[in-house]
């Protein structure tokens, strides 16, 4: 279990993020990780209307208003996706022993990363339509997926699954397209493992799937350090589950409310601007990188919780974690993909905040 040492809002960042560079440049120890369960093959187009490229969400939604029904898909690329899979590969570039244990049938995973792998079935397919603002996706489900069970995990692990569940740090993620999560994580706490950093990133949540995630986390905690990583939108979905609806969801009443109701449990909120963590030895806040929007922000907010899970596993106070988290965002944001342990310090070096 980690020790707090920061009790009060980082304010600037050029305390975590000197240090984060001094770290990142010295010998490290390696940190056991685990990421679990999903995996998709992401399709990037650009969307173009007649002879107009589709810009912005307004843009599309003007066009739909006005009468348009059909769009030109120009394909840009296909990637290995998923939120387990994008935060295997951060915590890989970074150096670490990875295991990953998601739906990965099919040709893109044998090719596109080196992370020892096993797979439990057929990924999803997801269409992602890059925009300037927001990127838009549209999910065509994995069966396989929808009908995972922990079961599914113990047979194609290389490990044990004590050892498995044992890890560093575990990835436990996407929780609103993994039915049988709720249920495995229940399980994990009934093990009741000598566990280390578990970090839950659920992705798109609704108010319902908000409540029954905080009535699972409740029985995580004495196996687990519990991380509850969200952006802001799913730090509204809960704020709404837990009585607390706010126009900014990273207020200190509605995340203290969230950790009330998931019996103490640490969240953090990656948003645009700066990383907020609400933990039992208060509030932390780290600013941003400066850096200018690449082609997608489709799997950064993975790639900062696969950091972020690591460094929290490896030690480091939560001022270093967060900005860890954030670097690694941030480089993925500004087109320059998965961030590695040698590429970060001269790229946090240079887009640190003012």
């Amino acid at each position: 279990m980690w020790v707090d040492v920061f009790r009060a809002a980082v304010v600037g960042g050029d305390v975590p993020y000197d240090r984060l560079v001094d770290r990142l440049r010295a010998d490290h120890e390696v940190v056991t990780f685990g990421a679990l369960a999903d995996g998709s093959v992401d399709d990037y187009y650009r969307l173009r209307e007649g002879d107009s490229t589709v810009t912005s969400r307004a843009a599309l939604a003007a066009a739909i208003s006005a009468g348009r029904d059909s769009f030109d898909l120009d394909h840009v690329t296909t990637d290995a996706g998923g939120q387990a899979v994008n935060a295997a590969r951060q915590a890989a570039a970074l150096g670490d022993d990875v295991l990953l244990a998601g739906h990965l049938d099919h040709p893109v995973f044998e090719f596109t990363f080196d992370v020892e792998a096993v797979s439990m079935g057929s990924p999803a397919r997801v269409t992602v339509c890059l925009l300037d603002d927001d990127d838009v996706m549209f999910v065509e489900e994995s069966t396989d997926l929808a009908d995972w069970t922990v079961a599914d995990l113990r047979a194609a692990l290389s490990e044990s699954l004590e050892s498995f569940l044992e890890r560093d740090a575990l990835c436990c993620v996407n929780w609103a397209s993994t039915p049988g999560l709720g249920e495995a994580m229940r399980e994990m706490a009934a093990r009741d493992p000598d566990g280390g950093v578990l970090c839950v990133d659920p992705g798109p949540l609704t108010v319902a799937g908000a409540r029954d995630l905080l009535a699972v986390l409740r029985t995580l905690g004495d196996a687990y350090d519990v991380v509850l990583s969200v952006n802001e939108d799913e730090a509204a979905r809960l704020g709404e589950a837990v009585g607390e609806p706010a126009d900014e969801p990273t207020e200190a009443s509605v995340l203290d409310a969230v950790r009330t109701a998931a019996d103490g449990t640490s969240v953090v909120v990656h948003g645009e601007g700066a990383a907020v963590a609400a933990t039992p030895a208060g509030r932390i806040t780290v600013p941003a990188l400066d850096v200018s929007r690449g082609p997608t922000e489709t799997g950064a907010g993975d790639r900062f919780s696969g950091a972020l899970a690591r460094s929290l596993a490896a030690d480091w106070d939560w001022a270093l974690a967060l900005a860890a988290g954030n670097a690694c965002a941030a480089h993925y944001v500004s087109g320059r993909g998965t961030g590695t342990r040698s590429a970060l310090p001269d790229h946090v070096e240079t887009h640190r905040p003012p």
